[in-house]
Formats: structure tokens, C-alpha cells, sequence
């Protein structure tokens, strides 16, 4: 028992002095000092030195490192105090709190979410390293957006009040030009190939300046990819293999494919309520051989020729939903679609938006629906179509409101006006007819007589033109009313003075003309009595000094139009012919008595990006009594409207003694046109051939001439006509005919 007790006495001792022993090299606390806005706890969270811990300098300077690297002190040091224990003093200096945040040049993205990809905010301690990786996060972000070349800097300043701003400044208009485009994994398709559908070009001084532009080249690569897809390769990736590199001050372009398998089409089938046979459907499809390449665009295209099928014959509603499968071979897709018409939707009622100055009726008598109609594509088409032509509006919106009543929906015809329908033109111009011009005209087309003092909304039509050159002069006064007592039937009148210098005679008219007619859907007809007073003078050609001196001319033309071009502006589709007959003297009275029809058509049709344009014109002219036929009455032909690549009228009968034209009492010109978008619906090129002549009589049809050639129109929208400027080569040259010409026309919308 003595031995027991004095066994634990010796083991208390020992603790004791062990304690003792360690009480000296232990840590009896940790202070901090200097820190304002980061809290001495989060700090002490930060180490893994401890209060009771045994001092171990190692592990100390460990943790000042960790300190370090959080970011939040510019400086930190220690000091260790030994009173009965270790008293660790950790002295720091923080960095700055972000008071504001600021960005620069940013167009692509908004600030809020350029904060959000900085990952730094307002309120922050400043963290170099933090804002660094931020910056790094914006570069990809606009990587992600073909921006390359964008260039992302910071700038901390001292703030007005306690603390710094941050300030990143961005430059997203990078420019370079391309040294090289490198293409890799691209074994279907040659590099030189997919070049070409490139916009961005290499460099190639000094044909090729080669210059990047980040919009342009985001566009190559989706036409790219959309190429791949066209060809079968659906899986391509492109996107997420890009390098752009610098070298020697240009930019090496790397672009890595991931082609994929290339998919071929097997069996298509419907299902669902498609209401019609499957030949029917089939036969609306652009994808369909089975074994052809899978297409991406064309099985597109079926979607959409299916869903616009179905909503042509009302059902507003339709669901057609591709649904992909593979068969026994893992390269061939099966396609099924699963069709859900729904119900078939009539209109109720026309809801007119939007219009503060066109009178709705103005609006309503375009739209080629009704309450009650079936709802169909074509017709809404063919209202936005009508409006397009009244050339009132910026923007037209026309679209089914559905409401809580089964099997009806509104229609809404939603309009932004044009700020001003009246046009005040002074300018001037050529043409190879008139020769220079100066122009002055008003014109109001959407005009309402009724509605003092703006005099507009009523929809219409009032010019006053004076043109003013070296070889015409004209004014004219016209006024259009086109629904007369608000039902389809025109009425309008002119009155006009003109007169014309050509090189071997001149001819002035007085007059004026009432017009009227009726329209239906496709078909017009139309009545113009024509009075005028007609003065030939300064005539140089023998065989027509008879003709010299002043005529009455009374005359009435019937018309007849069919009409089903998709838009008169800027057509594109369709076709418009003309039948007149206009009928001089005899009953009516008058100096001159003629019959002359009149037969003229033109056909467009659409080929991808080209339009193509037929235009034929066929004209005769006979006297009624024995009263020759005036020089003004008689067809000419060459330029413009006829045979391009010969002379103005130079066409045609002649003079025996002095070779002057005198014009036939029968024409014949056929045009053939390629019509090439060049920059939006502004400016268009064209290709042409043209054949045709003027004869005495029909009974000398044959020697036709042919023209061929190119140019330009360019169609502004405020005028009704373009400006065209045309060089024509003439294949069949006759005696003092030039081998090739230029042909200027110019028309300013009266």
C-alpha cells in the first residue's frame, strides 16, 4: 500500500513538471492588430496556429502565407512575446475596400453581366489576384462571342471616400488582318472549298487586304457548320475549336472540325390526323428521296411547308413535330411526323392598331379578310401585301388573336406609320430620252381632300409636278380618289401641259383626262377620256412638213388588267398583263382618228436569290378614215422599254430622203431579265436580252434585233419607279448604229 501511494505521488509530480516544462513553449494567445474590415476571428479561422498549441514557427509562417494569399492584406508580419507563455502579435495591413466599379467601351455585353462574370463586387476588400480571373472570365465570355482580339485592362484609383474604384475598360473593336486560315479534320471537304464560303479572306496584298472583323467571321463559322449540316454531317463540331493566334503582326487562324458521320435519309412516314393523303404531303416535302444525303435545311423546310399547308386552309393551330429514329444501320434516320391540326379558325373581328393618321377604312379596305372567313396564310399574306403597296407604313404587323370562343380568332392589323406620306422633291437628273433634267414635285398619296387643315388619312392620291429640262418641259396636276364612295371603283382626273425638243421636230400637248374603273380580286377595268390640244413645230424631215400645225385630239381607252403579281412594289412573283384600246376621233370627234391596241405583260418568278422577269409589249395602230397617222401617234423602238443596246427610236421605219426616224404603226419587243438583290431591296443588278422592232405594218414582221447586256436599278422607296442605268450591246447593227451603248432612266414617282 506505502508503494502504492508513493507511485502516484512520484506520477503527480512528474505532470506537474511536464506542465511547468510546456507552459514555457506554449501559445497563451494570439493578437491581431490593424485589421478594420476583415474580423480578427475570421482571421484566426484562417490558421492553424491555436491558443494552447506549442509554438511551432513552421506552421506560424505557414499560416502568414495563407493570410497572404486570401487576397485581403497588402502586408503582414508577427511577433512573439514570452510572458509564462507564448503571446503570438500578428500586424496586418489590409488592402482597400471597392467602393465603386466602373466599365468602359462594353457594347456586347451589359454591365450586369460583366459583374457578374468579374465575380467581384462593390463593398469587396480589393483582391488583385481575384480581379485578374475576373478579367480572364470577360476575355472567354467574348472569346465565346468571336470577339478574338478584344482587349480587357483594370485601374484601381483612390475613391472620394474612404477606399478605391475599379475601373475595366474594354476594347472590343479589335482589328488585324488574316495571314492564314488553317483548317484541320476536315477530310470530306477540301480547305480551299470551305475557304470560299468564307467572307473573311487571307490576306493576299493587294488583292486581299485579309481584314478580321469578329461579327463576320462568327457569321463564316455558322455557315460553316450550316454547310456541314446540309451535306449530312449533323454531329459537326466547330464552335469549341478555334485558335487565334498573332504572328509577326497577323493573325493565324485555326480551325478544328469535328466532321462526324455522315447521315442519309430512310423512310418517312405520318401519322397523327392528317386529314389528307399521304401522296398529298409527300409531294409538299423538300427532303424525301430515300438513300439521298440527310439535309439539316431541307428537313427544315419540310416542317415548314407542312405547318404552312395546314394553316392555308385555317387551321391556325397546327403541330408538326419531326421525330428522328435509326434503323439497322446507325448512318440512316428514319423520319415520322406527327401532325396535330387542331380546329379550323375563323375570323371575327378586324382590329385596327396603331394608325393615328390613316383613316381606319383606309386600312380595312386592304385586308382581304372578313368576319367570319376562314383564317388562311394566303390572305393574311395578301393584306400585308396591299398595305406594303400604299407605301404608308414602316412597319406591319398582321397576326390571329385567339379568344376564349372555340373556332374564332381576331385578326389584328398592327401599323407604325411613316412619319410623313408627302414627298417635296427638288433635283435633277438624266435620262437618255430627256436628255438633263431639273424636277420639282409634291406629292401627297395619302391625301384626303376632306380633312382640312393636315389634308391626310383619306388614302388618296394628289401630285403637282414641273420638270424642267434641255429637251422637255412638263407640268402636270393629277388627283386620285381609289375607292370612290368607299367601294373598289377609282376616279381621278389630269391636267398637263408638255412639251418636247427632238432633233428633227417638236411637239407641246394641253390637255387633261378623266380616268374611272373598277377593280375586283385579280381583274380591272378602266376608262380614260382624253382631251387634248397638239402642236407639231420645228420639223425637219420632208415627208411629214404636212403634219405641221395644231390638232384636237379626242379619245377614249378601255382597259382591261389582270393582276396576280404578289406585291406591286419591288414584285417578285406573278404576273400582270394589260389589254388596251384606245379609240380616237370618229364619234368623238377631234382632228385625229385612229384605233390602237395595245397588249403588254410582265412575269415574274422567283429562282433562290434571282427573280425572273419576262416583259412583253405588242402594239398596233390603224387609221379610220384617210387621215395618216401623226409622227407623235406612231411606235419607236430602242433603250429602255424596247430593244437596250440601239439608240433611243432609233428603230423603225425612216425617212427615204433624209434617214430621220418617223416611227411604225406596229411594235413588237420582248425583254428577259436575271434580277440579283445587291444590297437589300435598294439596289439590284441585272442581266438582259432583249428582241423586237418597229414596222409600217404587221405584214413586214421579221428582221427582229436583239440587245444584250447588264445593269443596275436602284429602287427608292419614296418614288414609284427606280433609276436604272443599263449598257446594252446591239447584236444586229445596221448602217450607223453604234456597237454598244448606255441607257439612263430616271423616274421621280408622278
Amino acid at each position: 500500500m506505502k508503494i502504492l501511494k508513493n507511485l502516484l505521488l512520484s506520477l503527480l509530480l512528474l505532470n506537474i513538471a511536464t506542465n511547468l516544462v510546456f507552459s514555457q513553449n506554449g501559445i497563451k494567445k494570439i493578437e491581431v492588430f490593424g485589421n478594420r474590415n476583415v474580423g480578427t476571428e475570421r482571421i484566426l479561422l484562417l490558421m492553424k496556429t491555436k491558443p494552447g498549441d506549442e509554438f511551432n514557427e513552421s506552421v506560424l509562417r505557414q499560416d502568414i502565407r495563407n493570410l497572404v494569399e486570401t487576397g485581403f492584406f497588402s502586408s503582414i508580419r508577427y511577433e512573439t512575446e514570452d510572458k509564462e507563455g507564448i503571446i503570438v502579435k500578428i500586424y496586418v495591413v489590409e488592402n482597400p475596400v471597392i467602393r465603386d466599379i466602373q466599365f468602359t467601351g462594353n457594347k456586347v455585353f451589359k454591365k450586369k453581366q460583366l459583374m457578374d462574370f468579374l465575380g467581384v463586387d462593390k463593398g469587396e476588400i480589393l483582391n488583385e489576384t481575384k480581379v485578374r480571373e475576373g478579367i480572364e472570365r470577360i476575355k472567354t465570355k467574348y472569346q465565346d462571342k468571336r470577339f478574338y482580339l478584344v482587349e480587357v485592362n483594370y485601374e484601381v484609383k483612390e475613391a472620394e471616400k474612404e477606399g478605391v474604384s475599379l475601373t475595366i475598360s474594354i476594347k472590343e473593336e479589335g482589328r488585324g488582318y488574316v495571314k492564314k486560315l488553317i483548317f484541320e479534320g476536315n477530310s470530306s471537304f477540301s480547305s480551299y472549298n470551305l475557304r470560299k464560303l468564307m467572307k473573311v479572306k487571307q490576306r493576299k496584298m493587294p488583292f486581299l487586304r485579309g481584314t478580321f472583323k469578329e461579327d463576320v467571321f462568327e457569321k463564316d463559322i455558322e455557315k460553316l457548320e450550316a454547310f456541314y449540316r446540309e451535306n449530312g454531317f449533323l454531329d459537326v463540331k466547330i464552335e469549341d475549336n478555334i485558335t487565334v493566334e498573332r504572328k509577326d503582326g497577323l493573325l493565324v487562324i485555326k480551325i478544328s472540325i469535328d466532321e462526324g458521320i455522315r447521315y442519309y435519309l430512310g423512310d418517312i412516314g405520318f401519322k397523327g390526323e392528317i386529314l389528307v393523303t399521304e401522296a398529298e404531303l409527300r409531294g409538299l416535302l423538300s427532303l424525301k428521296e430515300k438513300g439521298q444525303v440527310f439535309n439539316r435545311k431541307q428537313a427544315d423546310e419540310n416542317v415548314k411547308n407542312l405547318t404552312a399547308y395546314y394553316i392555308d386552309k385555317g387551321y391556325l393551330k397546327i403541330s408538326v413535330e419531326e421525330v428522328p429514329y435509326y434503323g439497322d444501320k446507325p448512318d440512316v434516320i428514319n423520319l415520322t411526323y406527327f401532325i396535330k391540326p387542331g380546329e379550323i379558325y375563323q375570323a371575327g373581328e378586324i382590329i385596327v392598331r396603331g394608325n393615328t393618321k390613316t383613316k381606319d377604312k383606309v386600312i380595312r379596305r386592304e385586308i382581304k379578310i372578313e368576319p367570319g372567313d376562314k383564317i388562311t396564310s394566303d390572305r393574311l399574306q395578301k393584306s400585308f401585301n396591299n398595305l406594303f403597296d400604299l407605301n404608308y407604313f414602316e412597319k406591319i404587323n398582321i397576326y390571329p388573336e385567339f379568344q376564349d370562343v372555340d373556332n374564332i380568332a381576331n385578326v389584328v392589323v398592327d401599323v407604325e406609320e411613316k412619319q410623313k406620306t408627302g414627298i417635296f422633291l427638288i433635283g435633277g437628273g438624266y435620262s437618255s430620252v430627256n436628255d438633263l433634267m431639273g424636277v420639282i414635285s409634291i406629292q401627297q398619296t395619302n391625301f384626303d381632300i376632306s380633312n382640312p387643315p393636315s389634308f391626310t388619312g383619306g388614302g388618296q392620291n394628289l401630285t403637282f409636278a414641273t420638270e424642267l429640262g434641255t429637251e422637255a418641259q412638263n407640268f402636270n396636276l393629277s388627283f386620285t380618289e381609289p375607292y370612290f364612295l368607299d367601294k373598289p371603283i377609282w376616279l381621278g382626273t389630269d391636267l398637263y401641259k408638255t412639251s418636247r425638243s427632238w432633233s428633227d421636230y417638236t411637239d407641246e400637248r394641253l390637255g387633261g383626262a378623266l380616268r374611272s374603273g373598277r377593280r375586283w380580286d385579280k381583274t380591272s377595268v378602266g376608262f380614260t377620256m382624253r382631251v387634248e390640244e397638239i402642236t407639231l413645230s420645228k420639223i425637219d424631215i420632208p415627208s411629214i412638213r404636212e403634219q405641221e400645225g395644231s390638232n384636237r385630239k379626242n379619245s377614249l381607252t378601255t382597259s382591261f388588267t389582270y393582276r396576280t403579281l404578289d406585291r406591286r412594289r419591288d414584285s417578285t412573283k406573278g404576273v400582270l398583263s394589260k389589254l388596251s384600246l384606245e379609240y380616237a376621233g370618229g364619234i368623238l370627234q377631234g382632228d385625229i382618228d385612229y384605233i390602237k391596241p395595245l397588249f403588254e405583260t410582265d412575269f415574274y418568278f422567283p429562282m433562290k436569290k434571282l427573280v425572273f422577269h419576262s416583259r412583253t409589249l405588242a402594239g398596233s395602230i390603224k387609221k379610220i378614215d384617210d387621215t395618216d397617222i401623226p409622227i407623235y401617234e406612231r411606235f419607236f423602238g430602242g433603250g429602255i422599254g424596247t430593244v437596250r443596246g440601239y439608240e433611243e427610236r432609233s428603230l423603225g421605219p425612216r425617212d427615204s430622203h433624209t434617214d430621220d426616224p418617223v416611227g411604225g404603226q406596229s411594235l413588237f419587243a420582248q425583254n428577259f431579265e436575271l434580277i440579283y438583290p445587291l444590297y437589300l431591296d435598294i439596289l439590284k443588278g441585272v442581266l438582259f436580252f432583249d428582241i423586237g422592232n418597229v414596222w409600217e405594218d404587221w405584214a413586214e414582221w421579221g428582221s427582229l434585233r436583239k440587245g444584250v447586256g447588264a445593269g443596275i436599278k436602284v429602287v427608292i422607296p419614296m418614288f414609284n419607279a427606280p433609276i436604272e442605268i443599263y449598257y446594252g450591246h446591239a447584236m444586229d447593227r445596221g448602217p450607223g448604229d453604234s456597237e454598244s451603248r448606255w441607257h439612263f432612266g430616271m423616274s421621280f414617282g408622278f
